[in-house]
């Protein structure tokens, strides 16, 4: 009975060493751990994250071959775009094929100005908030292209991580009422909008994202919005040009990890170049991925399509996949 007892007790003691052990080795390098804020640690630490990300790929891949297939039962002769609806919509061209390896989650407000963000609470584990000018984390790099009068999507990202926000837009002064006034060391804004060109003198005064990044000493954005009225085709364009300049075809990604972005299908305005046939589209579409980034949401914008009738305006959440150095998303 004795013998017993010795061993019970053996047993005991050996499975409360292996759980502090268990608890030691799970704590972060801040000197919290895995059960002091369990739902953040989890959806943040994935040992099964390359094999998923790898897993998407392969689905992303299968969705680009799939598109021969498409582009050959539709046609490139029909009207641009609405007369691709049947047997495929033009959209279905670029569907979200990959998926986010983490939470998706709408930011700001439920309507229009609200994003779908990919990873948010990994950004909140690697830079928490509150953003303030004393906040030790580090910082959370994000450029928004096209404010208007909605900034709810900034204020959450000021309010949840350690976020650096640079904002600009033409055709307003200032960040909307969302963003409270003790914020504007966090969240700079310039009355500017983005173009495939810098013209600083114009009227209004236009910058390329390549320009802006060079003025504000950055080679990396974690997340960028973009909701700039169709010259969102020459403003990206034009980056994908600087970058494979600088870095050669090669291996060259977009130098950001997350891309918010509003697509407007519409008449050219003077001065902009936006898809006019399936294979501009498909192009311009193209060049995105073959940068590293992949479509892991959309979704219609249905105010925007209220005056054409059309499903013309599409919302997409893309990752950039190949950069796992600096990707924040990719970090196992």
């Amino acid at each position: 009975m004795a013998n017993r007892l010795v061993i019970i007790l053996s047993i005991f003691a050996a499975m409360l060493l292996l759980s502090t052990v268990t608890m030691k080795s799970t704590s972060r390098s801040d000197g919290s751990n895995f059960f002091t804020r369990p739902d953040r640690y989890l959806l943040s630490f994935d040992r099964q994250l390359h094999a998923k990300l790898a897993h998407a790929e392969s689905l992303w891949q299968q969705a680009v071959d799939d598109r021969e297939t498409m582009i050959s039962e539709s046609g490139l002769d029909k009207n641009f775009p609405d007369g691709y609806i049947y047997p495929y919509n033009v959209w279905d061209f670029a569907r979200p094929s990959f998926f986010c390896p983490h939470d998706l989650e709408r930011v700001g407000t439920l309507g229009d100005g609200g994003k779908v963000v990919c990873g948010m609470t990994r950004y909140e584990r690697e830079s928490p908030g509150p953003s303030t000018d004393t906040n030790t984390a580090q910082e959370l790099i994000v450029y928004s292209f096209g404010v208007s009068h909605d900034s709810s999507f900034e204020a959450a990202l000021l309010q949840r991580t350690n976020a650096r926000i640079w904002g600009y837009d033409y055709s307003v002064d200032s960040w909307a009422k969302e963003v409270p006034g003790h914020q504007y060391s966090r969240a700079s804004f310039k009355q500017l909008g983005i173009s495939g060109e810098t013209n600083t003198e114009g009227k209004p005064p236009m910058s390329t994202i390549k320009d802006l990044m060079t003025v504000n000493g950055h080679s990396y954005i974690d997340v960028v919005k973009m909701d700039i009225e169709g010259a969102e085709f020459d403003a990206l364009t034009s980056l994908i040009n600087s970058i494979k300049e600088e870095q050669g075809d090669y291996n060259a990604t977009l130098p950001f990890g997350q891309l918010l972005v509003e697509i407007h299908f519409m008449n050219e305005p003077p001065g902009f170049s936006i898809p006019q046939d399936l294979t501009q589209w498909l192009q311009w579409w193209s060049s995105l991925e073959d940068m590293g980034l992949r479509p892991v949401n959309n979704e219609d914008n249905w105010i925007g399509d209220v005056g054409s009738g059309k499903p013309r305006f599409m919302e997409y959440t893309l990752i950039n996949a190949l950069d796992k150095d600096r990707n924040k998303l990719l970090w196992a």
